[in-house]
């Protein structure tokens, strides 16, 4: 008797939780989904299966998309942090992956690369640059590509992702295994239609005179001018690097950047040496430089093995304390090697 009391007054606290809460607690029909599929994508020329079928313990509706020949589903879900039954759908993967071969007709350089575990960005463009002249041509492409989709739905978003290539990436990665240094994936999503080509390239180029000039990489600092370092080292989210003096003022150092604020890389290192007015020889992608307590170190991008990244102490293999296996030198060891107290933020 109690036990049935429990039951129905658990019964009702739900009800009363669900009405208070605005929880949808009957599945959708198929004029709801009708209804969604319009609103998300303003898609009114469609069918809708007749019935929904079970997957997975949801209902699953199969929809088609006349105007471009594509089926996808709808999928009502329950979930009451979700405020209870609600609809989702794979219609953009659906679109742009049955439609990737006229889409990207005539631009070799992109692939439709399923992102399906993002339910954000279920599909992006991929493509590849080697240079500044390349990334152009290819974000003019992309806003043709954005045209195109933006012709079948112009609801419909997708992000992006840019990669960059460069001529000397084997010789590095075969030195590091475990790191990409030539990723340089970045996603937005973007709507179709508007002339986006602009935008991309500049974010994009962004990052790639980032990139050059983080590293010190000779073949992107030949690529760029000093307007473009400029503008990079104004940017507002870049990370700049301080010096700590003994009385505890902060003295910034304008020309040296960081990607995080407990390392440098071995260019930026270089730089930071060189306007601090260390005896440095070489260039910023192998030097040697005279410490205070009178060692000589020697950094160069060709220095890793099996065991990680090292620096050369008098000659001597010394290892960084590098956690990402790439070439960066910790604040600590630099104030170790150096006597610099960095504030990088």
């Amino acid at each position: 008797m109690y036990k049935k009391k429990f039951i129905v007054m658990a019964t009702a606290l739900m009800l009363i939780a669900v009405i208070l809460t605005g929880c949808r607690i009957i599945p959708h029909s198929r004029f709801n989904v009708r209804q969604y599929v319009f609103k998300k994508y303003g898609l009114w020329n469609i069918s809708i299966s007749k019935e929904s079928e079970e997957k997975d313990g949801a209902d699953v509706w199969t929809v088609v998309d006349k105007k471009n020949d594509v089926e996808f589903s709808v999928t009502d879900l329950f979930n009451l942090g979700h405020d209870g039954y609600y609809l989702t759908d794979d219609y953009e993967f659906s679109l742009v992956m049955n439609k990737s071969d006229i889409l990207l007709d005539g631009f070799d350089e992109f692939e439709c690369v399923d992102n399906s575990d993002n339910p954000y960005y279920p599909v992006k463009f991929e493509f590849h640059y080697k240079n500044l002249a390349d990334l152009r041509k290819r974000c003019d492409e992309l806003e043709e590509i954005y045209r195109r989709l933006s012709k079948m739905n112009s609801e419909v978003a997708v992000t992006y992702s840019s990669i960059l290539d460069f001529s000397f990436k084997e010789d590095v990665n075969n030195k590091l295994p475990d790191v990409d240094l030539d990723d340089a994936d970045i996603s937005f999503k973007k709507s179709c239609g508007k002339n986006v080509g602009d935008e991309i390239y500049n974010e994009i180029k962004l990052y790639y005179v980032w990139h050059a000039y983080n590293y010190q990489w000779p073949v992107f600092l030949d690529d760029i001018t000093e307007k473009d370092i400029e503008e990079m080292l104004a940017y507002e989210h870049m990370i700049h690097v301080s010096v700590v003096n003994a009385d505890e003022t902060e003295e910034l150092i304008p020309d040296v950047i960081s990607y995080r604020c407990w390392d440098l890389t071995f260019g930026s290192l270089y730089l930071l040496l060189k306007e601090k007015g260390f005896d440095v020889t070489g260039y910023a992608t192998h030097y040697t430089v005279l410490a205070p307590s009178g060692i000589e170190y020697e950094f160069s991008y060709d220095f890793y093995d099996g065991d990680g990244i090292y620096v050369l102490a008098d000659g001597e293999k010394t290892f960084l304390r590098n956690y990402d296996d790439d070439f960066y030198i910790s604040t600590e060891e630099i104030e170790e090697f150096f006597g610099l107290d960095l504030n990088v933020r």
